[in-house]
């Protein structure tokens, strides 16, 4: 059976109005109530800083269950759950002393933290 230009064109068009698309689902979870966590990450100097890994974690667990990554200018935002609930929000850093705040949210607020970290000390050389 040979198929027509114009009735294949049909069959594809049919297929995508039959199809549920797949934007709809991503704009219905982006309707979804949360709350928002943002941060950013300072040098003790105050300068941004960017690339720093901040993983969150709900105060009482033992794994983070969220990861970010500060920004060129060393910001980061995170959606949690709706509801009152107290997380642990830490920063890594090989050069920076690592850092942990303990953030309160209620609802569906949105809360700052800010980091100011300091370069680590450097260890000494021993005396051969």
């Amino acid at each position: 059976m040979r198929t027509t230009p114009l009735a294949a064109s049909l069959a594809i068009i049919l297929a995508a109005f039959l199809s549920p698309p797949q934007t709809l689902k991503a704009e219905q979870e982006k309707e979804k109530p949360y709350a928002l966590l943002r941060g950013t990450v300072f040098t003790a100097g105050g300068l941004a800083l960017p690339g720093i890994p901040v993983t969150l974690k709900v105060k009482d667990e033992s794994k983070p269950k969220w990861r970010a990554v500060s920004d060129g200018r060393g910001e980061f935002a995170v959606r949690l759950p709706v509801g009152h609930q107290t997380y642990e929000v830490s920063t890594r850093s090989k050069e920076h002393e690592d850092q942990t705040k303990t953030v309160e949210i209620h609802e569906s607020e949105s809360v700052n933290v800010i980091f100011r970290l300091a370069l680590k000390e450097k260890k000494q050389e021993k005396d051969r």
